[in-house]
């Protein structure tokens, strides 16, 4: 009976696998991008916040990959079954690159905290994470003028 049970569940997870190829380099980039996310995070957590680990944050880390993962996966599912399976990994697509610039200003976010201020490192991540989380945007003076004025 175990041996029947194993086999089934290698079968079903080696359908599911199949199925779900057209977008397994995506999946790997999420699978890639959620690891550093992790790492960086606990590794910030510890050194520059002198935090111990907690597993509440790293069961939210954990919980939020399976969201995405689950999101692509049905959005793949979706406009396949719909008869679109291009517009389905287009949209995918779309998504883990969003998912992806997310993520990716966090993960400097993070390596910018455990960085030493003044070294050559430090200044590269600094300038990487001010350009890719749009921080230059906050000193146009008229559109800072504009946000406070649309917020009101």
């Amino acid at each position: 009976m175990i041996d029947y049970m194993k086999n089934l569940f290698v079968g079903l997870l080696t359908g599911l696998a199949a199925y779900l190829n057209p977008i397994s380099g995506d999946i790997k980039s999420l699978v890639a991008l959620f690891f550093f996310n992790f790492l960086f995070g606990l590794a910030a957590g510890l050194l520059a916040n002198n935090e111990s680990f907690s597993l509440k944050k790293a069961f939210r880390c954990i919980i939020e990959a399976m969201v995405f993962f689950l999101l692509v996966a049905a959005i793949y599912f979706i406009g396949d079954h719909k008869g679109n399976p291009d517009g389905a990994l287009q949209c995918v697509s779309f998504i883990t690159y969003s998912i992806f610039y997310f993520y990716g200003v966090n993960i400097l976010r993070n390596l910018k905290l455990m960085a030493t201020p003044g070294t050559a490192f430090y200044k590269v991540v600094s300038f990487l994470y001010y350009v890719v989380s749009v921080e230059f945007i906050k000193h146009i003076p008229f559109l800072t003028n504009y946000q406070k004025e649309a917020i009101k």
